[in-house]
This record gives C-alpha cells, structure tokens and sequence, in this order.
C-alpha cells in the first residue's frame, strides 16, 4: 500500500511542477487565465507555492529515508490548503477546486497509510 503514498508524490511533481512552471515562468500563455486567471502578482505567488511543493516531492521521492516525516507534513499541508481553498472559491466547477479536492482525497489516503506505518507512532 505505500504505493499510493508514491502515486501522490508524482501527481504532485506532474500537476504541481507542470503548473508553477506555467504560472511563474510562462504568464502569457492563454489556457492559464481561465482557471488562474491573467498574470499578476497572485499567480506568481501561487507558482511559488506549487514549485515548494514539487520540490519537497522530489526530494521525498530520492530520498527514502525522510519518506515519511517529509510526506506527513507535505500531505497535511496541503489537504488544509487545498480544502481552504475550495472554500474560498467557493466555484465547484472550476478545474482547480476539483483538481484540488481530488487531490485532497488522495492525499488523505496516503497520509492515513504514513500515520499507521510511522515508526514509533506518533499518536
């Protein structure tokens, strides 16, 4: 079963690299805006949030040994950012929020699998 804890670390270097690439280096590119809206600050903020995320992925991925304290604070970071911003939205259409709560439930799935299987069990 930790393979889906492996599964959400590479939907977060694909979904989550693809887009701070886009947002932070690429802002005239048109299919951004719809679900992002146009460049400004916000967006490259957000890119800078979604690039933190892939690199933390990415050294969860090559580095094994910090597996699990890596991803339990990854994955709960972002199942309190993606949920809030799902709120805050408040727009259920709209490709980010769904992308996020799907995102959400797969990450709480692998969170729960790290929780039960972390040495010395935190709780």
């Amino acid at each position: 079963m930790i393979a889906i804890v492996y599964v959400s670390l590479v939907i977060n270097v694909v979904v989550a690299g693809f887009w701070g690439i886009v947002l932070g280096f690429f802002p005239r590119t048109r299919f951004r805006d719809w679900p992002y809206g146009v460049d400004g600050p916000g967006t490259r903020i957000l890119s800078s949030l979604y690039l933190t995320i892939t690199c933390f992925s990415l050294y969860a991925l090559i580095d094994p040994d910090q597996l699990h304290s890596v991803c339990i604070f990854l994955f709960g970071f972002q199942i309190v950012y993606k949920s809030l911003s799902a709120i805050t939205v408040r727009d259920f259409r709209n490709p980010v929020v769904i992308s996020n709560l799907l995102i959400v439930l797969i990450n709480s799935i692998s969170l729960g699998w790290l929780l039960k299987h972390t040495p010395g069990n935190l709780f």
